[in-house]
C-alpha cells in the first residue's frame, strides 16, 4: 500500500512478560516489535515506530503492507489484548 493517508490505523497485539512485569507490543502486518515498563509506554514507542516507518515510506516513495482486518486479529490472537495503533502523517 502507498502511504498517502493522512490518518493510518494498524492492530497491534499486546504481550504481557511474565518474567520483567513489562509488555511488548507488536504490529504483525509490518514486522514492528517495540516493548514497555508500562502498557502506555509500550503503545507510545509502537506509535513512534509506526510514524516512522510510514515517513520514511513517503520519502522513498516503497509501499507497505496494509492493515490487517482487526477482527481477524483479535480471532488469531484470542489469548492477547488487541489495540489499534495511529499516527497522522
Amino acid at each position: 500500500m502507498k502511504v498517502t493517508e493522512k490518518n493510518i490505523v494498524y492492530p497491534a497485539v499486546l504481550y504481557r512478560d511474565p518474567e520483567t512485569g513489562g509488555f511488548t507490543i507488536a504490529i504483525h502486518d509490518l514486522g514492528i516489535v517495540t516493548e514497555g515498563e508500562t502498557v502506555e509506554k509500550a503503545y507510545l514507542n509502537c506509535k513512534e515506530y509506526l510514524t516512522t516507518m510510514c515517513e520514511c515510506a513517503i520519502r522513498f516513495d516503497c509501499e507497505i503492507e496494509p492493515p490487517s482486518n482487526y477482527i481477524d486479529i483479535c480471532k488469531k490472537f484470542k489469548d492477547n489484548l488487541v489495540i489499534l495503533v495511529d499516527t497522522q502523517v
